[in-house]
């Protein structure tokens, strides 16, 4: 068996501070990890409050700085504290729209209307809400790094998937819309597909 290898840190994010959603575990904790080895002060926000504070906890043991809150991003209240507690550190850097969820594999005659909402509120309204909080910050100073995760269908249909990889399309089109309102301004906006990842989003599917 490998042993695993020391993490190497950086100092290229140093004095940042960058709010990750959706980062208890897989993708999100890995991005908000990254971050923090290379300087930056991560905020993770997550539905489980359990789980955010034992990824804080896993983070502070390698020496990150990292804090948490619990964040159902479907809940604007719920992602304007996660901005606050960014900015009780004393900026806002970056902001990655990390989370997601996936919908019920199948045809869309039979999607159940609980299950496309789910999907809606949190891969499109959740989106658009860590956009509305951390993009006038973001304005104001005159510099800053908005991130939205992209996914399978945001170039085009996929069949029986026609909540998660429309709602993908969206932030797509969202995302381009918002490099156009944002040029000039010294805030980059930028959209990320990861591509196949193994977790347990996709374990569901």
């Amino acid at each position: 068996m490998r042993s695993r290898k020391p993490a190497v840190r950086h100092d290229l994010l140093r004095g940042r501070v960058a709010v990750v959603t959706g980062s208890s575990r897989g993708l999100g904790y890995a991005m908000a990890r990254e971050l923090g080895l290379h300087g930056a002060a991560v905020v993770l926000a997550a539905r489980s409050d359990d789980a955010v504070a034992a990824a804080v906890e896993r983070l502070r043991a390698e020496g990150i700085a990292a804090s948490g809150r619990h964040c159902d991003t479907g809940d604007l209240a719920d992602v304007e504290a996660v901005r606050d507690e960014a900015l009780a550190r004393g900026t806002l850097d970056i902001w990655i729209n990390n989370a997601g969820t996936s919908g019920v594999f199948g045809p869309t005659a039979s999607t159940p209307v609980d299950d496309f909402t789910r999907v809606v509120r949190t891969n499109i309204l959740g989106t658009f809400h860590g956009t509305r909080v951390a993009l006038p910050v973001f304005l104001a100073q005159g510099h800053g790094d908005l991130v939205n995760l992209y996914g399978q269908g945001d170039h085009g249909p996929v069949a029986l998937q026609n909540a998660y990889a429309s709602s993908k399309r969206w932030v797509r089109q969202f995302t381009e819309t918002l490099r156009l309102e944002t040029k000039g301004t010294g805030v980059r906006v930028h959209g990320l597909n990861p591509g196949l990842v193994e977790t347990e989003l996709l374990g569901r599917v």
